[in-house]
């Protein structure tokens, strides 16, 4: 049978907006406004700081900064309720992909046939909270090629367990494939043949 690599037809493929992609947990979008709040508490300490040791500096600059701190807050709380709103995942037959981003969208895709080994995190806010990180692993690589924050616990430990299936799925069916025999002109070649007994 002759090797054939038939042009595919783009207009025929899947839109990416017809996917259903799934919602992370609400109390992932309370994590953040906390963690923004906390992140801005250290940041109006180091102002105050400032503020006392200014002596001598215009009062436009102290001023102009407190200003510039403020709408930064208020800007960051907006971007946490869009960065929610925009980010999902979805688990597929053959993949799992991640929706991200505000300005910059991007849409991750991975093949579970590429998948190492897949770990869940917490930290202490998000154990509070009831929710997870999970974090997927590929092949060569030492950081996590896929993170998904904001999943309730529980969901986080179905997706691991329903991808770790797969995985093992793959792996299981690759090993049973049966190796075709080698031509003799191959066993030649690799010094293999048979050779007759003197």
């Amino acid at each position: 049978m002759l090797f054939q690599n038939p042009v595919i037809d783009t207009e025929e493929l899947p839109a990416v907006e017809s996917v259903e992609f799934r919602r992370l947990s609400p109390a992932y979008r309370a994590v953040s406004y906390i963690s923004t709040l906390i992140f801005f508490v250290f940041l109006s300490v180091g102002w105050g700081l400032f503020y006392l040791l200014s002596q001598g500096v215009p009062e436009w600059i102290t001023t102009g900064s407190l200003v510039a701190l403020l709408v930064l807050f208020v800007l960051s709380m907006v971007l946490v309720n869009s960065r929610y709103r925009m980010a999902g995942y979805a688990l597929r037959a053959h993949d799992i992909m991640y929706k991200s981003g505000v300005f910059w969208h991007s849409t991750t895709v991975i093949p579970y046939s590429r998948i190492q080994h897949v770990e869940i995190s917490q930290g202490p806010i998000q154990s509070a909270f009831g929710i997870a990180t999970l974090r997927i692993y590929t092949a060569g690589g030492t950081r996590s090629d896929l993170t998904i924050e904001g999943l309730e616990r529980k969901r986080a430990n179905e997706i691991k367990e329903f991808i770790t299936g797969k995985v093992a799925g793959i792996r299981a069916a690759e090993s049973e494939q049966p190796v075709a025999p080698l031509r003799s002109e191959e066993r030649k070649a690799e010094g293999t043949e048979d050779q007759p007994e003197g």
